[in-house]
C-alpha cells in the first residue's frame, strides 16, 4: 500500500504503430499520457504526435505536430492542439522512438520484397526501414540469417560492409553463421594485417571463433611490438603523432566510483600494450576515427577495455582477458555512460 506523501502522478510514455498507405511505409508515434490521484481512477490522453512516411527508394519525410521549443530543456513538449503538418527534418525527431510496438502491422509489398518479417533487431523502424531498403547487402544479410552481422553494420556505419564482403560471401557460401559480428571483425581485420587469404574457408569459417580470433590478434600485436616499439620506426612515430591530433583533447580524462577507475588510452603504445596485456585486439583500434579506447583498473591493476562510440555516445564493447567479462562488467559500462557528458565537453571544447 502506498505510504508516501506524494499524491499525484504524471507519466508520458510512447509506442509506435506500423502501417502502410499504397505504396508508402509509415511509422507513427503515438504519446500516451497518464494522469494518477491517490484515492481516484487513472485518467488517459492520448495524441498522435508523429508520422514518418518511407517511400520505396528509402527517402522520407515527416508530418509532426508542433513542439514547444523555447525557454526548455525538453524536445519533445508537443503542443496538441496544433495538426499533423509536413515539416522540415529536425534530428530530434530521430529521437522520438518507443520500441513498443503495435503487434497488428502493415508491410508494404516492397519491404516483405526484401525480406521484412516484423523484427526490428534493436534498431528504429525508420532506420531499418531506410537502410534495408538502400542497401541491397545489409537485404542478403536478412534474407539468409546473419542476424548478427546485419545488426552490427547497421550500428557501425564507419565500418564499410563493402571491405567485408568477400570474406561475408565465403561464410554464406558455405552455411557459416557469425555468432559474434565484432569479434568475427576483428579477426578478418587480424587476418587482413597477417597477409591471410580472407576467401579461404580454412580462415574465415573457423570452428572455434574466439580461440582463433585470440590466436591472430596476439600475432598482430607481436608483430606491431617487434617492428615499431623496439624499433621506434618513423612510421611508428607518425602513427603517435595522428593519434595525437586525433584523440589529444580527451587525454587525461578519467573518473572513479571509488572501486573502479576508467582511464583514457593516451597513445599508440598504451594501447598496444593494452592489447597484449589482456590478449585482446585493442592493440590496432587506434585508427578508429569514431571510436574513443579506456582501460578500466581496480588498483592499477587492468579489469576490462572499453570502447566508446563518438557519435553515438554509448559503449560499443567492453572485454576483459581474452575477450571475457568479469564480475565488474556492468558496474564499468554504467560508470563509462553516467560519465558520458564529461566525454561530450572535451569533443566541444
Amino acid at each position: 500500500m502506498y505510504e508516501g506523501r506524494k499524491r499525484t502522478f504524471k507519466e508520458c510514455e510512447y509506442f509506435t504503430v506500423i502501417t502502410a498507405c499504397k505504396d508508402y511505409q509509415v511509422v507513427r508515434s503515438i504519446m500516451v499520457k497518464c494522469f494518477l490521484k491517490v484515492g481516484k481512477p487513472a485518467e488517459y490522453e492520448w495524441a498522435e504526435v508523429m508520422q514518418r512516411w518511407i517511400a520505396p527508394n528509402g527517402k522520407h519525410v515527416t508530418f509532426a505536430r508542433l513542439r514547444q521549443t523555447m525557454g526548455t530543456m525538453y524536445y519533445d513538449l508537443w503542443l496538441f492542439y496544433t495538426p499533423l503538418e509536413l515539416r522540415r527534418e529536425n534530428y530530434k525527431y530521430n529521437l522520438i522512438y518507443s520500441a513498443t510496438i503495435c503487434p497488428f502491422m502493415t508491410v508494404t509489398h516492397e519491404l516483405r520484397k526484401r525480406g521484412f518479417k516484423r523484427y526490428f533487431y534493436g534498431q528504429s523502424p525508420l532506420n531499418f526501414f531506410h537502410v534495408l531498403l538502400t542497401n541491397s547487402r545489409i537485404e542478403t544479410l536478412l534474407k539468409t540469417g546473419q542476424t548478427k552481422l546485419l545488426k552490427y553494420f547497421i550500428e557501425h556505419p564507419h565500418d564499410n560492409i563493402e571491405d567485408y564482403w568477400q570474406s561475408i560471401r565465403i561464410c554464406l557460401r558455405n552455411g557459416y553463421k557469425v555468432h559474434d559480428a565484432t569479434i568475427w571483425r576483428d579477426y578478418i581485420d587480424a587476418l587482413k594485417y597477417l597477409g591471410k587469404d580472407i576467401r579461404n574457408m580454412k580462415y574465415v569459417c573457423p570452428q572455434n571463433l574466439y580461440h582463433e580470433h585470440d590466436k591472430a590478434c596476439k600475432k598482430v600485436i607481436e608483430k606491431e611490438l617487434e617492428k615499431e616499439i623496439r624499433e621506434n620506426t618513423p612510421k611508428f612515430l607518425s602513427k603517435e603523432q595522428c593519434y595525437l591530433l586525433s584523440k589529444g583533447r580527451f587525454f587525461g580524462l578519467s573518473f572513479s566510483d571509488g572501486l573502479i577507475r576508467v582511464k583514457v588510452i593516451e597513445s599508440v603504445k598504451e594501447m598496444i600494450l593494452e592489447g597484449k596485456a589482456m590478449h585482446h585486439c585493442v592493440g590496432n583500434y587506434y585508427t578508429r576515427e569514431d571510436s574513443l579506447i579506456l582501460s578500466a583498473t581496480i588498483n592499477g591493476k587492468r579489469i576490462e577495455t572499453v570502447e566508446v562510440s563518438l557519435s553515438q555516445m554509448k559503449v560499443l564493447q567492453c572485454r576483459g582477458v581474452c575477450n571475457s567479462n568479469t564480475e565488474y562488467h556492468d558496474r564499468i559500462i554504467s560508470l563509462v555512460e553516467s560519465n558520458a557528458e564529461l566525454i561530450r565537453k572535451r569533443m566541444s571544447a
